[in-house]
């Protein structure tokens, strides 16, 4: 499976990574974090997170499970790198 690579923007605004409406389960996503920590969080929907953000530090990866997929860096002064895998 290939990873798709997005720079989120600076700021405390969600960027959606992606997600399946139609989908009847939850599914995996893989989110890794490169050069500044990034929140994590899932959705039931594209509007935004309904759930609790996870950190994933810089040079790591965090594993979620949900419908629709959200990131932000962790400090609104800088933006960050992150691959996302499973949609």
């Amino acid at each position: 499976m290939e990873a798709t690579a997005m720079r989120l923007p600076s700021g405390e605004g969600w960027s959606y990574l992606g997600g399946q409406a139609g989908a009847k389960e939850p599914f995996d996503l893989v989110v890794r974090a490169f050069g500044a920590p990034v929140l994590a969080a899932v959705g039931d929907q594209e509007r935004g997170p309904d759930s609790e953000a996870v950190l994933v530090p810089a040079g790591e990866g965090r594993r979620l499970c949900g419908l629709h997929f959200f990131a932000r860096p962790a400090s609104a002064l800088g933006g960050a790198l992150v691959t996302f895998r499973g949609i």
